[in-house]
């Protein structure tokens, strides 16, 4: 038998079993994998058997989800509960900054009474009230009205912050889990053709190099596996920080796949500030430093001291007139604010927090505005991005590696010609999956710079937690 017809079976061989591989001509990766909310609800149990669901041992669902992991955050998220519990302490000092002054009760006794024409003076009593000046108290309860104001906003913006920190882990988690699933299917390929240059290396038809090509590209990937282990770990550790749910460190989870973003309409992003936490939160520094300004204005004023005494008086047969009858006396007094400087600071520096807290006010709105036309930018480039592998590269990468099969079938190109065009394939593959993900947290971050994204809102928490 001559060596020809040999080869010619040995090329068929192996290009059926290339061609039995599962992978040469993938489907597009996540997108035929993203589901709508209510398929996310679904995803562990659609591989579900009947004879499964009737097992009495059937396996706990470590599938993670987006709107669980929101949940369990406004839940359980120890920062967030310190600023909901700050912001609820806050609420607590409007009434004792506005009550009036403690009263002032005190007795004095006479270690050698005093004689009066009325008798002797044994012990005297005495209450005195202090009351600031008119206005001066609903001022102060209004300054720790808007103090209190202030801690809730900044709750609000904590919890938009933890929410888009958690998008950014999931949808990180999300990319690792494909990019592990597309390399191993790449890796899986690979074997293959580690097969298939073997047996074109017995009959003579390949070079030691395609074996040794194949072995390399293949053991390559494993490198790729450590570093996406590495990320996946930290980005589960980040979950557990996130959501106070140290569960969700078991290696063994799975993301299921996100909704597609929507595009963003006009709408979505006008004023933003209307709707960002933070922005709130300044400009109740500035009302609060108005206030404040009327507050040390209204204190250069005089507060008022009103007061009663008792006089415990003894009778003396001394003289007619000392009957013994008790004395009561009234008094009014004010406290003069005679050292100015002290209120007049009070003024500069309340003047001086307005003018601060208007600034921050302008350049946070001007970093609003563009860091959401930054944003706009950014996803109508990934879009085209994402248009540009999914109908042109992609498609051109799958023809080739088809007609680079056929070729090799025929003898008319190398397996080296082959594993080239596979590659090509993968590389595209782990592209738009890369590309895909930005596309996921670039939406996340417009939907928090607008103003759209927070976490569900969940009970207060219990008193004495």
């Amino acid at each position: 038998m001559s060596r020809f017809p040999l080869e010619g079976v040995v090329r068929i061989a192996v290009a059926v079993l290339l061609c039995s591989s599962t992978t040469l001509l993938p489907a597009r990766p996540i997108a035929a994998q993203t589901a709508s909310p209510a398929a996310e609800r679904t995803v562990s149990q659609a591989a579900a058997s009947p004879a499964d669901d009737l097992s009495p041992t059937s396996p706990p669902d470590t599938t993670l989800r987006l709107s669980s992991l929101l949940q369990e955050a406004s839940r359980a998220n120890p920062s967030l509960r310190a600023a909901r519990l700050r912001a609820a302490a806050r609420r607590t000092e409007p009434a004792q900054t506005s009550a009036l002054p403690d009263p002032v009760v005190g007795s004095t006794v006479y270690a050698d009474p005093i004689i009066t024409a009325r008798g002797a003076q044994r012990t005297q009593w005495r209450a005195e009230q202090s009351i600031p000046f008119p206005g001066l108290r609903s001022l102060r309860g209004d300054v720790a009205d808007l103090r209190a104001e202030g801690a809730e906003a900044d709750a609000d913006a904590l919890a938009q912050t933890l929410a888009l920190q958690i998008r950014r882990a999931y949808y990180t988690l999300y990319r690792v889990q494909e990019e592990q699933r597309t390399i191993r299917r790449f890796q899986t390929d690979l074997r293959q053709f580690e097969e298939a240059a073997l047996a074109q290396y017995e009959v003579g038809e390949e070079g030691q190099p395609a074996v040794l090509k194949a072995q390399i590209e293949r053991q390559r990937l494993d490198i790729r596996l450590q570093t996406l282990a590495a990320e996946r770990a930290s980005a589960l550790q980040q979950l557990v920080r996130l959501t106070g749910e140290r569960s969700l460190a078991d290696d063994s989870v799975t993301v299921a796949p996100p909704s597609p973003p929507s595009p963003p309409s006009p709408s979505s992003t006008e004023a933003p500030l209307d709707r960002r936490p933070e922005a709130t939160a300044l400009r109740t520094d500035i009302e609060r430093a108005e206030t404040e300004i009327a507050v040390a204005r209204k204190e250069s004023w005089p507060d008022f001291t009103v007061g009663v005494q008792y006089v415990d008086i003894a009778r003396r047969d001394l003289t007619p007139t000392m009957t013994g009858r008790d004395a009561i006396a009234l008094s009014v007094g004010i406290q003069v604010p005679l050292w100015r400087g002290k209120q007049k600071a009070s003024v500069r520096e309340a003047e001086l927090e307005r003018r601060r807290a208007r600034a921050d006010l302008d350049a946070f709105e001007l970093e609003v505005r563009t860091r959401i036309a930054d944003l706009q930018s950014a996803i109508q480039r990934q879009n085209n991005q994402l248009d540009l592998l999914d109908n042109r590269l992609l498609p051109k990468a799958e023809t080739a590696l088809a007609t680079t099969l056929s070729a090799y079938r025929t003898g008319s190109t190398g397996f080296l010609d082959l594993l080239d065009a596979q590659r090509t394939l993968f590389e595209l593959q782990l592209q738009r999956i890369a590309v895909y993900t930005r596309l996921l947290q670039t939406t996340a971050e417009l939907e928090r710079a607008a103003g759209r994204s927070s976490l569900p809102v969940s009970a207060p928490p219990a008193p004495g937690r």
